[in-house]
């Protein structure tokens, strides 16, 4: 299994290392590179990482603030130059705690943590009996859906629309952000669209019908669509 990392750090030699030691490590994945935490917010309501390489002092938003203010953040490990960060650093649940100048051991050591943690946490998901609903929070109310239920999920702008046979739901969420909280029948077709597969009625060349409402197959998801739907068909 591959881990998704994102190096977050003001000073360019140090983003280069970083980026440079992630890059020798079999396991893991280079998802993006940011030179402060303002940048480093942007990205990650739009991106899911594993594991998130943060320094402390940046300008316009530090290290500490970007955790304090991430919702879901990222296992994450500390960089910097400054020991008295340390006590704060795991109060907010930092994994570990690298010191610059980062040797490649060190840093080595820091990955192997976060993956044996990261791993145990897979298989407790796993093992672990998954609801078949979930809450969503709209302007003044919890709404519940089951995930059976929901025929599709429309981005629109910053906010989300669930759809059901019933009704229609908008949340301040992004679409990447509950992509991946959706079990395996969900997929998504489009830029702004999820589906859920157990609703659909037909499959046009380039759209698919569930119920009355078209909905669109873009290029980028095409092939990751007719995918699962071949692993569904029976002739």
């Amino acid at each position: 299994m591959n881990y998704q990392i994102l190096v977050v750090d003001d000073e360019p030699p140090a983003r280069k290392l970083l980026s440079d030691y992630v890059s020798k490590v079999a396991n893991l994945e280079l998802a993006g590179v940011c030179s402060n935490g303002e940048e480093a917010m942007g990205f990650l309501k739009e991106n899911s990482v594993d594991i998130l390489l943060l320094d402390i002092r940046m300008p316009l938003m530090t290290g500490m603030d970007l955790l304090k203010e991430l919702p879901g953040r990222p296992l994450t490990i500390l960089v910097t130059a400054y020991e008295e960060y340390a006590v704060k650093g795991y109060e907010l649940d930092v994994i570990d705690y690298l010191m610059k100048p980062v040797s490649f051991e060190r840093f080595s050591k820091a990955i192997d943590k976060a993956v044996e943690y990261l791993s145990v946490q897979v298989v407790a998901e796993e093992t672990a009996e998954k609801p078949d609903y979930f809450f969503i929070k709209t302007d003044t109310r919890i709404v519940k859906f089951l995930f059976a239920e929901v025929q599709a999920i429309e981005a629109q702008r910053e906010y989300i629309k669930i759809i059901t046979s019933t009704r229609k739901v908008m949340s301040l969420v992004s679409l990447t952000s509950i992509a991946n909280a959706l079990p395996g029948e969900f997929v998504r077709i489009h830029r702004s669209f999820i589906i859920n597969m157990r609703h659909i009625d037909e499959v046009h060349s380039n759209e698919i019908l569930i119920g009355k409402d078209l909905y669109p197959i873009s290029r980028n998801y095409r092939d990751e669509f007719f995918k699962k739907l071949g692993d569904r068909k029976l002739l």
